[in-house]
């Protein structure tokens, strides 16, 4: 397909040539010595532009780069021109254009770093990770590239090398910075480190006060330990110094939704024609506690849509059914039955499975709660241990395993443990008296075949809920899914068929220790589930009184989930018969892909 307009422009948008752009042939770009003749020219285009005179500045950028694609200036002046334009396209093209150019180590570094952040800016973190990798590589030295490759992988769920690139930042920078501080303390909140997270907050905002983020920052780790009251107090007091902040105003929204105050919500959030998706989505879930159905749904539908038009952004299966057709084509009984297993470890990790909010996060909140158990939540993921098996063993993962069926290659299952057991024991889940860690990883679904050679007599806690309660919920919140689903609820409900379809796919090929709970039956009658849970798993615990008020104190490491703990209720189990019997037609899109579903977990016997 070509990449050129009919005028020959580069459909980009850049507003070169496509010759000159991305259908340039690097070949034939001018060497270093012409490019130097127009250096004088480029650092013209670049006063101008300091000037905010952009149009001349634009101008005179591409007549340069129109004779020497690679002069790396005006390169640059394009870009932020086009960047300031918010022609994204184009800037994406120009800024990974420039990133990629050779050159001195300290100028590579310069462009993949500043790419990076243009990437960051966007919320496109997994995007930056190469670029911001590649600014570390060519300028180890540099401060600022490890505080960017910090927050790229901070954002993107390597919380632990977050942490080791924030610290070597601030050992490069030789100082104390409020900002790098105030990132430092997001990341040991991600990580459960509370305590530690609140400190650094406080010292970050020290330095630098004047960074509602860092304040929104420190709320929310207040928040988690339980303290809501000062944590509402610290957004207050945010709010009046800084009343047209989004980001506090979604903050405190987002607080009195946990703590059941929709009517407030509503009266902070004002009127929904200026508000953004994620704040139409708090309105949707303000609406739900306030049990306007119609008000709920009309919301979310804004929100999705908006996000739609703005992002371009649809359910994009194609990378998650290409690896579920290599796993379910590699992990068969036959091929796995040879594979060797690694030995025992200090501890038993618990695997618990469900979709997005089918509740597992409510069973990790209630067995947290019993002597011999540390909540893992999503630290570390075996996910990461796939990619680390491609390089301990040759070729791509899973191919790859079949190597371990090879000399001392049988030790990697074994490796693969210690590395999944570290980062439990850095960050003080691998404590004295831990017998069970849980799990509770989304990607853990597509992985059952890699824990069944590491754990292979690990329980697997599969928390189920009805199919349509379970798009209704999702649909409502403000998270990215893979492959976009989050999107719209045709997405959704087939990312949910994709994960019961992995699940079962793994349960009729490997002898996992599987038990499904519903949370139906959780939210009914919790003592009883988890119960039968201990049993499952071979733990005898009484369970203390009052422990479905879940709220008794749980040790550090606490996952960001439990700032929602409460109570344990049934406001939610079956919800969307209600939202159905008000909007028949709302689950008939979805219905082809979901019912088979509803008969294969036995809700249609249930009379659902």
């Amino acid at each position: 397909m070509s990449l050129g307009t009919t005028d020959g422009l580069c459909s980009c948008g850049s507003g070169l040539r496509a010759l000159r752009c991305c259908q340039a042939d690097r070949e034939q770009w001018p060497g270093q010595d012409a490019v130097t003749l127009l250096d004088e020219k480029a650092a013209e285009a670049t006063r101008l532009f300091n000037k905010k005179e952009h149009s001349e500045a634009e101008a005179l950028a591409l007549t340069i780069l129109d004779a020497a694609p690679n002069q790396r200036a005006a390169l640059r002046v394009l870009f932020e021109v086009r960047n300031a334009q918010r022609r994204i396209k184009a800037a994406d093209a120009l800024g990974a254009r420039l990133a990629g150019l050779p050159g001195p180590p300290a100028l590579r570094a310069l462009a993949s770093g500043q790419y990076a952040q243009y990437l960051v800016g966007q919320g496109r973190h997994a995007e930056a990770l190469p670029f911001a990798a590649a600014a570390v590589k060519a300028a180890p030295k540099v401060a600022q590239t490890h505080h960017v490759l910090g927050v790229v992988f901070t954002e993107t769920g390597a919380v632990l090398a977050g942490e080791r690139h924030y610290r070597q930042a601030l050992a490069l920078l030789g100082r104390e910075d409020g900002m790098v501080l105030g990132n430092l303390a997001w990341n040991l909140k991600l990580q459960g480190r509370l305590s530690d997270a609140e400190a650094l907050y406080e010292k970050a905002l020290t330095l630098r006060p004047d960074n509602p983020r860092g304040v929104g920052g420190r709320a929310q780790v207040i928040f988690t330990k339980g303290e809501r009251a000062r944590a509402d107090a610290l957004l207050d007091e945010a709010l009046a110094c800084w009343p047209q902040d989004r980001m506090l105003r979604l903050l405190k929204v987002m607080a009195d939704l946990a703590c059941q105050r929709p009517q407030a919500a509503l009266e902070r959030l004002g009127p929904p024609e200026a508000q953004m998706p994620p704040e139409l989505l708090a309105r949707g879930r303000a609406f739900m506690q306030l049990g306007q159905k119609q008000e709920a749904i009309s919301a979310i539908a804004a929100a999705r849509m908006t996000q739609r038009e703005r992002t371009g952004k649809v359910y994009q299966p194609a990378a998650l059914l290409a690896r579920v057709a290599r796993d379910e084509a590699y992990f068969t009984a036959d091929r796995v039955r040879h594979l060797p297993r690694a030995g025992t470890g200090p501890f038993m990790p618990v695997f618990l499975l469900g979709f997005p909010r089918a509740g597992s996060s409510l069973l990790e909140q209630l067995l947290a709660q019993l002597p011999g158990f540390a909540s893992g939540d999503e630290t570390a993921p075996v996910a990461e241990l796939a990619r680390a098996a491609e390089g301990l063993l040759s070729g791509g993962y899973p191919e790859c395993l079949d190597e371990m069926l090879v000399g001392e290659a049988a030790r990697v299952p074994n490796q693969l443990r210690q590395m999944y057991e570290a980062p439990r024991q850095k960050i003080g889940l691998a404590r004295p008296g831990v017998q069970f860690i849980t799990d509770r990883a989304a990607s853990n679904v597509w992985h059952l075949g890699l824990i069944k050679l590491l754990y292979p007599e690990a329980p697997v806690i599969h928390v189920l809920r009805h199919p349509y309660d379970l798009v209704l919920s999702n649909i409502a919140q403000d998270r990215k899914l893979e492959g976009d689903a989050q999107a719209g609820l045709p997405g959704l409900a087939q990312y949910f068929a994709l994960h019961a379809r992995m699940i079962r796919h793994y349960r009729g090929q490997l002898t996992l220790r599987y038990l499904p709970v519903r949370y139906e039956d959780l939210v009914m009658d919790p003592d009883a589930v988890v119960s039968r849970v201990l049993t499952f798993i071979g733990m005898e615990a009484a369970l203390p009184s009052g422990f479905a008020l879940n709220n008794r104190p749980v040790a550090e490491p606490l996952p960001a989930h439990f700032a929602g703990r409460e109570a344990v209720h049934r406001r939610s189990a079956w919800r969307f018969k209600d939202y159905q019997a008000a909007m028949p037609n709302l689950f008939s899109e979805v219905a082809p892909v979901l019912d088979p579903w509803v008969r294969e977990f036995g809700y249609e016997e249930r009379g659902a």
